[in-house]
Order: structure tokens, then C-alpha cells, then sequence
């Protein structure tokens, strides 16, 4: 069924699971050791999977299936008529409902099966939809964390947490579709939180195949068993897999994407760092801040050819061309009005009047960029600007693609080269400290240390935070 866009689907999460994935999964639980006496479908729609665990777990006795939707708890009773089993279906609000009692009150071994709706807290904020959890600082972000977006969460991730800490009250098993970063953020949560999970897995399905979704996804599966306390997460390719491709692990509130890359290279670890990685010039402007090279002339996004001075003008080199190795002809230039963030712009108008002729011919697309954090500032300013900018000689790396590759960067026309806001890059006096630094980038020791923090499947796969991790 195709997860279209519809403000139902989204709001709610009405997204059928296929009978056929419903009755793979349910496989390979089995295969995994489940042998539950009761099932619990939180979600349960339709009641695929409910009907799945109807032929393939022996021991069940049990089926109870909660869903918002009148007419599908209606569709989900009249699926499981024929079951001699007892079938406790009811029309309910998850967010009002006492997971821990339903859990508690149920006898044997509880599997608690689903797959909860993939859409953000965001998304329904902007509907405002009242299909939310209540109002709380779930991820306990604070201060700017919470304002550029990291209080935002998954609802699924919401609700498999909350269904977590209701089975570690009495024990049982958890296996939810979902997406894999949302899997990834809970389990982190719950062994930051010392949930007591024994073995948990993560098996890859295809969502574009099942769901019409360009997503990651996953089965995650965790046993809860009170006293336990392992910190560790197979992950397989698929559902039949055999052999985990890789260990998830955790350190010091982080999550390990290679557990065992990390133990054979933890000596490499950074007690302080010392040196920082930076990120590129933010300006959110390409169209009048960038410019190409034709020769003596200059000719920015609109299509305007601009003669400016050369005081506030520098070679950029994007984060394409620094993962391409494009790096030794620097074809692009970049306008950098300020030599720290928050610096007066109006000395341009001294220092290079046809630079500010040029600003003030465009103040207005500048001042309608969108992001907050230009407000307040001087006109035409930009981030992600200072002294380490202007550093002659630069080892720089590509947050956006999917490979560990360093490049030393050096000056340009005796110009220092700038880069942009989705690379990152630390700043040396010369190139012999540069080529000595990235040459210890490049080994072997510190390419798997650092790959041992990075999921390759995220956007921005890199990070300075990772980077840093490195002594």
C-alpha cells in the first residue's frame, strides 16, 4: 500500500501492514525464539498481524489488538471470528491508554507486535493534530538543541519507548516496523535510561517494496528482562539473514555504529580534542554570494556578471569537489563579508564601495533568508566565519557522502581557500602540519575508529562531533 501524503495518512498513521510481511515477520520471530502466550498489537489496524500470529505461534492464547479507528476494529473482529483463541479487540487512543496495566494483567510470556505510524511530532504540529503525545520534554534537549530542531522526534519513537518502559515492569518481547533511525534512537534512549533489555536485533526490510516508502526501515526486536542489562544490537540485512553484518553498541551516551571496531581501536579515543574541526561558510545566498570564474569576470547565480574588489573575495572549494579531489583549480569564488561572526558589515562600503554597491543591490534577498539565526545581525551577514578560516592551509573532508576521505587543502593566487557549510576541515600554518595530519587521517587505525561512530545511511553521515572523537 503506497504511503501517500494524504493529511488522514499522515495524521494518523493509516498504513496497513501487508499480510505477507506480517507472516515473514512473525516467521522469524519464531526462529528467534518467540513462544509468546499472549500477543499485544497496539496499533493493530486492520489486525494483519494479528491474524499472522494466529498461525504461527502454537502457544498463543491470547490476542488483544488496541487501534483508533472504529471500522477497523470492526474489519480486525470480523478477521479473527474463527480464532478459538481469546480476542480482546477494542477501539482506543494509545496516548490514553495504561500500557503498563494491559502489559501487567496478562499471563505467560507477552510479545507486543506492531508496526506504529512513521510520520514526526512536527508534522502533526502543523496539522494540528491532536493525535500526539501529551506536551514533555522527551528527548531532553535544551536551550538552542530544542530551537533548530532536535526536540524533534518520531511518533513511533514515542510510543515504542513508552512501550518499552511498560514491559520492563514485567518482562516480554518487542518487535516493531519502524524506521532504522528510529530504532536506533531507541534503543540508545532506553540503554541510556538502563532499561534492562537482553538480546535485541535490527533486520532491514524493504520499505519502497512493502510501503512505497523511500525510508530506511527495519524490524527492531528487543527482549526485556528485568535484570539484564546488555547494550548491544545485532543488525542483519534482511529478515532471513543468518550472520549479523555488524554489533551496535553504546559509550558514554553515544551510539556505536561497530561495537567491535571501536574495542580494537579505543586507545584512539580523544580525552580532550586538540584541535577543533569547523565547518564551512553558512550564507544560505548562493544565487548573490557565489560566483563562477569566466576569465576576468565574475557571474553569480542570477546570471549577473559583477566586477567587484578583491578584498572581500576568496576561492571556495565545495564539499563535491573536495570529496571529488577537484581541489587544485578553485573555479568558484565566494563573497565573505565578515572575518568573525557578528562583525560590522558598513566598513565595506569604505574599504570596497562596488562590494557594497553590490550588497545593497541585493539587501533584500539577504535579509529574506529564512533562517533565524540571522536575525539581529549586521546586514548580509554569515556563519561559520573566523580567524581559522583565513588559515592558509586547511585538511578538509565531505559531511554529505559516503567515504572517509581527507584532502589538503592549500592557498589559491595567495588567497587562503574557503569552504562550505557541508564540509568540515581543521586549519594548519603549514603544509607540512597538514599533510603530517592527514596522512594519520587516512591510516587504517583511524578509518576504522571513526567508522565505528558513523552510520552511512544518515543525511549527513559525518560529523564534527565524530571527527572530534579522535585523538
Amino acid at each position: 500500500m503506497i504511503r501517500t501524503k494524504s493529511r488522514h495518512k499522515t495524521e494518523f498513521g493509516d498504513f496497513q501492514t501487508p499480510a505477507e510481511l506480517a507472516a515473514a515477520v512473525c516467521r522469524r520471530l519464531v526462529e528467534d525464539g518467540a513462544q509468546p502466550a499472549a500477543v499485544v498489537e497496539p496499533t493493530c489496524g486492520q489486525g494483519f498481524f494479528l491474524e499472522a500470529s494466529l498461525g504461527t505461534f502454537p502457544g498463543v492464547k491470547r490476542l488483544v489488538g488496541r487501534e483508533w479507528n472504529h471500522t477497523y476494529v470492526a474489519e480486525a473482529r470480523t478477521r479473527l471470528a474463527a480464532s478459538t483463541e481469546q480476542v480482546d479487540l477494542k477501539q482506543a487512543d494509545f496516548f490514553q491508554q495504561d500500557w503498563s496495566q494491559l502489559l501487567g494483567d496478562l499471563t505467560g510470556p507477552v510479545l507486543v507486535l506492531g508496526n506504529p505510524p512513521w510520520v514526526t511530532n512536527s508534522e502533526l504540529g502543523q496539522l494540528e493534530s491532536k493525535n500526539l503525545p501529551a506536551k514533555s520534554n522527551f528527548l531532553r534537549e535544551s536551550g538552542l538543541a530544542a530551537k533548530t530542531g532536535k526536540s524533534n522526534f518520531d511518533i513511533s519513537q514515542w510510543m515504542i519507548t513508552h512501550l518499552l518502559e511498560a514491559l520492563s515492569k514485567r518482562g516480554g518481547m518487542l518487535a516493531m516496523l519502524c524506521k532504522t533511525g528510529v530504532a536506533r534512537k531507541v534503543l540508545l534512549n532506553a540503554w541510556k535510561d538502563g532499561l534492562p533489555l537482553g538480546r535485541c536485533t535490527i533486520r532491514e526490510i524493504d520499505a519502497r517494496r512493502w510501503f512505497s516508502a523511500a525510508v530506511d526501515a527495519c524490524l527492531l526486536t528487543c527482549q526485556v528482562k528485568p535484570g539484564e542489562a546488555q547494550q548491544s544490537c545485532e543488525v542483519y540485512e534482511d529478515l532471513d539473514s543468518a550472520t549479523p553484518r555488524t554489533l551496535l553498541g553504546h559509550f558514554e551516551g553515544r551510539l556505536l555504529a561497530d561495537r567491535s571496531a571501536f574495542e580494537e581501536h579505543r586507545d584512539l579515543l580523544a580525552d580532550q580534542p586538540t584541535m577543533r574541526w569547523r565547518s564551512g561558510i553558512k550564507h544560505d545566498c548562493r544565487d548573490v554570494m557565489q560566483f563562477q570564474r569566466r576569465g576576468w569576470t565574475l557571474v553569480n547565480g542570477l546570471g549577473e556578471t559583477v566586477e567587484l574588489e578583491p578584498d572581500f573575495l576568496f576561492p571556495l572549494v565545495t564539499a563535491g569537489a573536495v570529496y571529488r579531489g577537484e581541489i587544485k583549480e578553485a573555479e568558484q569564488m565566494v563573497l565573505v563579508p565578515q572575518s568573525r561572526t557578528g562583525e560590522d558589515t558598513s566598513r565595506i562600503a569604505e574599504i570596497a564601495p562596488r562590494t557594497w554597491a553590490y550588497l545593497q543591490k541585493h539587501a533584500e534577498r539577504l535579509a529574506a533568508r529564512k533562517s533565524s539565526i540571522y536575525r539581529g545581525r549586521p546586514p548580509f551577514s554569515i556563519f561559520g566565519i573566523g580567524e581559522y578560516s583565513f588559515a592558509p592551509w586547511k585538511v578538509a573532508i565531505s559531511a554529505l557522502h559516503k567515504r572517509l576521505v581527507f584532502r589538503v587543502i592549500g592557498p589559491r593566487e595567495g588567497r587562503p581557500v574557503m569552504l562550505d557549510d557541508t564540509t568540515y576541515f581543521l586549519s594548519f600554518p603549514s603544509r607540512k602540519a597538514a599533510k603530517a595530519t592527514a596522512a594519520r587521517l587516512e591510516s587504517s587505525e583511524a578509518q576504522r575508529f571513526l567508522e565505528a561512530w558513523i552510520f552511512w545511511d544518515a543525511k549527513r553521515p559525518i560529523t564534527s562531533e565524530i571527527l572530534q572523537r579522535l585523538a
